[in-house]
């Protein structure tokens, strides 16, 4: 079975926009972002499914592809940076990521704003040499 292309620039359409909303929080300090719990909220959730639809994508094309059974999303980067879907330098930056949607997702109450900033500030662009990977694999 072929990767879905649709499904694909859908996810990455997702992606793109939700970054464009996250560039708005660019710039604020953590004690900031806390004191407007709608904003701080927000930008976890955004951030939360940025990450989510980029470890959709990978297991999509892990699926498709053939590479592998991964039981974690840790394990869904290792294989994605295996086959070069993930860039090999940026490695540490996506399992980062994956780690920190776990929290969110699993330890909610514990989200570090301090954590939340310096990712908006900045590791929003260690996004796109991956939707770069993805466009010229499997969208050409």
């Amino acid at each position: 079975m072929s990767v879905d292309q649709e499904k694909i620039r859908q996810k990455l359409h997702f992606i793109r926009e939700n970054l464009v909303h996250l560039e708005q929080f660019k710039g604020m300090e953590a004690v900031n972002l806390k004191s407007d719990h709608i904003k701080e909220a927000a930008a976890i959730r955004m951030l939360q499914v940025v990450i989510e639809a980029a470890l959709d994508i990978c297991s999509h094309v892990i699926a498709r592809e053939g590479w592998g059974l991964p039981k974690s999303y840790l394990e869904t980067v290792e294989l994605a940076v295996q086959n070069g879907l993930i860039p090999r330098e940026m490695a540490q930056e996506y399992k980062n990521m994956a780690k920190f949607r776990n929290r969110v997702v699993h330890l909610y109450d514990k989200v570090d704003t301090e954590e939340l900033t310096e990712i908006i500030n900045f590791h929003l662009d260690d996004f796109k040499p991956f939707i770069r990977n993805v466009l010229n694999r499997y969208m050409i």
